[in-house]
């Protein structure tokens, strides 16, 4: 044990008395030696600088290198994380945009151009890349060429290039004679000393003074050997090459923000992801490192500019790659004459051949930045789109869904819901102007207009359950559920919590109950204590008791014979109904009577995504599908995990024929087709939609319902929701479940006055159902006829 404490301390001893040494050796030996006259003043301060780069590169290096992980490491780990852009596809696989960093569910993305000091940590401003696969190898080779070819050998073990160190005091001297005064030279700063510039901010500046190049130098040797030992692991350069593909500064819009990373810049520079780029297309953005490519051009001298810029990347360092690591005399030629095709102009951003017509229609800024800015794109293409995406990652991931989730890949198309949304917007204008009087001076139907909006939630899925339309005037995913049912820890969304009256929607519900039991269809006669004395075939309410058809009650929504005969189905299948399709129950259940009477007057509670499944539901049992499998109307057809194969996106499946029975086909129809096609029902002015009235349709059914607060004042503002939920089927086959709010949600809000479902939410569904039927016929395995 002491023989084990004497070495110990002889190494402390050797580590305190060797520097002493070599320093005692430089000024006794050369920096005051008298032999060596006047080149002492030289030799002296050359052998001191040697030692302080060897020093530098293999002594202090590797111990700030191990000792910056305990502080450091989960900071750059973390850094990495917040960087992470989610990529957003649509249904034909258009590259649309990305994620917009606000909508980061963490909150902790620094969007702005300086550091924020928290209590604890300095949060400098991030980026947004799409982090790569798999990097491109042309890419890297191209790269670690021009900017660290040293990397991780003797002369770069720690992230400090003991060339470049060695290399400042001649750059400094040379480039002094060339401008005539004092200009501190700069030495070549490695990948790991680039990768601090980029997260903590310290890049060069070209009128930086000499002290501040000196500080920014300084930092860059700080920061490095920390960066350097988390990526790099002897003979493997792996994480080193992600972070250098992912977090480059490669392209720069005019005036606007920054392209970093090798895969968003070639799609939005050479319109293909990062897989697919030819070698020279590689090269020239491994050459655009420090020195971004030009995006959109301007006044003639900022073209001439762009020019010059492209042309030092494809004729200059790209080219140098190309003679220097293609050994193939017919390869080297091919990539090179690729790069002169490349170098006769610069490139704009790469057109949208699926969304020209929709950039057209936008203001030539918009539609510069539209092009240019994949975070702008997606906010210009998909405005509420992405919020409900993120509704469903927030659901299957939580808040955390960043660090899962590099790719989401939508139901829908951008283009045709862009034109669906805009369309919606015209008619929404225009019920604004004609119930302007009716509409809370508060609220606005005009999506144009400053003033808030109720929520207008407009959806609309396939068979399968895929959304292919969707629509929302404000930014809170309001279709997936009330923000009061949302855990506030996990992101979670809890039906249990839900708040939202579904009104006489819930008729719906009471219709596949009573359809279940097989014994009613639409001349099936119920009583009705509200009866008027004449006219019973319309919607008349009285004081007399009186029977009245099924098909009446439907059409009219007519609440007493509907709680009357509701009330006669067993509890135990009521209950197991709400369970089933996810209702809330908002009141006290004490009987079946009870229990019918919250559902047919509409006081059970639901998001508008669970009415659509619901209705979607229907739509299975009435086309002959209720033994496949439904999921939840989705936005998310399949998500790029990182790290990870593509999942698909799964929500929670049910069974249609176990909530509806295949026996229940005949009255469900009868009785939820009536308010489309009934001389007097509710939804009477979209009779022309009824697959008797309308040519290529063959089944469409529908509820409407009104929330209202039940105030007594008729000049008091009482409507607060007006629901649609339905489905539709053409004879192509095609058959699509819907679902359209207009409200707050809330009694304690209401935003009109005397407004009904008919009013307000048919002309939204009628643009829908015209847009539908304009979709292409499916193909032959997607068909399901009717029956």
């Amino acid at each position: 044990m002491l023989h084990l404490v004497r070495w110990i301390f002889h190494g402390f001893e050797f580590l305190i008395a060797f520097p002493l040494k070599v320093l005692r050796f430089v000024f006794t030996r050369l920096a005051f030696n008298p032999k060596l006259g006047r080149m002492r003043l030289i030799v002296g301060p050359v052998v001191l600088y040697v030692l302080f780069a060897l020093t530098l590169t293999y002594v202090y290096a590797p111990i700030r290198g191990l000792t910056g992980q305990l502080w450091m490491g989960k900071a750059l780990a973390y850094a990495d994380e917040r960087s992470l852009a989610t990529a957003i596809y649509d249904r034909d696989e258009n590259f649309v945009g990305i994620f917009d960093p606000i909508l980061d569910s963490q909150e902790d993305f620094n969007y702005t151009d300086r550091p924020i000091a928290l209590p604890d940590y300095i949060a400098y401003p991030d980026h947004k890349s799409l982090h790569v696969g798999r990097v491109p190898e042309a890419y890297w080779n191209c790269l670690s060429y021009h900017e660290d070819r040293h990397l991780g050998g003797l002369i770069n073990p720690f992230g400090i290039d003991l060339y470049g160190v060695l290399k400042i005091p001649y750059s400094t001297v040379s480039r002094s004679l060339s401008s005539g005064g004092v200009s501190l030279g700069v030495g070549g700063s490695t990948l790991s000393m680039q990768l601090a510039r980029i997260f903590f901010k310290t890049p060069p500046s070209p009128d930086e003074s000499a002290g501040e190049k000196i500080s920014r130098k300084l930092k860059e040797w700080w920061l490095a050997p920390v960066i350097q030992w988390q990526l790099v692991e002897p003979g493997d350069t792996t994480r080193m090459k992600h972070w250098a593909a992912n977090h480059f500064p490669l392209a720069q819009r005019t005036g606007g923000q920054a392209l970093y990373g090798v895969e968003q810049t070639s799609l939005i520079v050479f319109g293909k992801p990062a897989s697919k780029l030819s070698r020279a297309e590689q090269y020239v953005l491994a050459a655009a490192v420090n020195k971004p490519i030009i995006l959109l051009g301007g006044s003639e001298t900022i073209e001439r500019i762009r020019l010059a810029n492209w042309q030092s990347l494809t004729k200059g360092r790209a080219k140098i790659c190309a003679n220097a690591l293609i050994d193939d005399p017919t390869e080297r030629k091919t990539t090179l004459d690729e790069l002169a095709r490349l170098s006769a102009r610069p490139p704009d951003p790469h057109p949208l051949p699926w969304g020209e017509e929709i950039l057209a229609s936008l203001s030539p800024d918009r539609r510069a930045r539209a092009g240019a800015n994949p975070v702008y794109r997606s906010n210009v293409l998909l405005p509420s789109v992405k919020y409900g995406a993120r509704e469903e990652l927030k659901e299957r991931f939580g808040f955390d869904w960043r660090a899962d989730v590099s790719g989401v890949h939508l139901t829908l198309n951008a283009a045709e819901n862009f034109r669906f949304r805009e369309a919606e917007k015209q008619v929404l204008a225009k019920l604004d102007a004609r119930y302007a009087d009716r509409i809370n001076d508060a609220y606005s139907l005009d999506l144009d207009s400053a003033k808030p909006h109720p929520d207008i939630i407009i959806a609309a899925a396939d068979a399968d359950g895929r959304l292919v339309r969707y629509f929302e005037s404000n930014f809170n995913a309001a279709y997936f559920g009330s923000s009061s049912a949302r855990d506030r820890t996990t992101g979670h969304y809890d039906e249990a919590k839900e708040a939202r009256a579904i009104a006489s929607v819930g008729k719906m519900l009471a219709g596949i109950a009573i359809a279940n039991q097989g014994r009613d269809r639409a001349d099936t006669k119920w009583l009705d204590t509200d009866a008027p004395a004449v006219g019973l075939e319309a919607c008349g309410r009285g004081n007399l008791r009186r029977l009245r058809t099924a098909e009446v009650s439907f059409a009219c929504s007519l609440n007493t014979p509907l709680l009357w005969r509701t009330a006669k189905v067993p509890l135990s299948d009521l209950r197991g109904l709400t369970e089933k399709l996810d209702i809330t129950l908002t009141e006290p259940v004490t009987s079946a009577a009870n229990l019918a009477k919250s559902i047919v007057v509409g006081h059970v509670a639901a998001s508008p995504r669970t009415v659509h499944r619901m209705a979607g539901v229907v739509l299975a049992n009435l086309t002959g599908r209720g033994a496949q499998p439904l999921a939840a109307p989705t936005l998310n057809a399949r998500l790029d995990l990182v790290g990870q194969d593509a999942v698909t996106a799964g929500t929670d499946n049910v069974v249609p024929n176990d909530i509806a029975k295949p026996s229940a086909r005949a009255g469900l129809r009868d009785f939820l087709t009536a308010p489309v096609c009934y001389a007097h029902g509710t939804m009477r002015h979209l009779s022309d939609w009824c697959a008797a009235n309308r040519k290529g349709v063959s089944l469409h059914f529908a509820k409407t319902g009104t929330r209202g607060t039940g105030a007594a004042d008729p000049n008091a503002d009482d409507t607060v929701d007006l629901w649609v939920a339905g489905g539709i089927q053409f004879e192509t086959g095609a058959a699509y479940s819907y679902v359209v709010v207009v409200g707050t949600g809330t009694p304690a809000q209401p935003w009109a006055r005397d407004l009904y479902s008919g009013q307000i939410a048919e002309p939204l569904v009628r643009v829908l159902l015209e847009d539908l039927e304009r979709q292409p016929v499916p193909e032959p395995d997607e068909v399901t006829s009717a029956e």
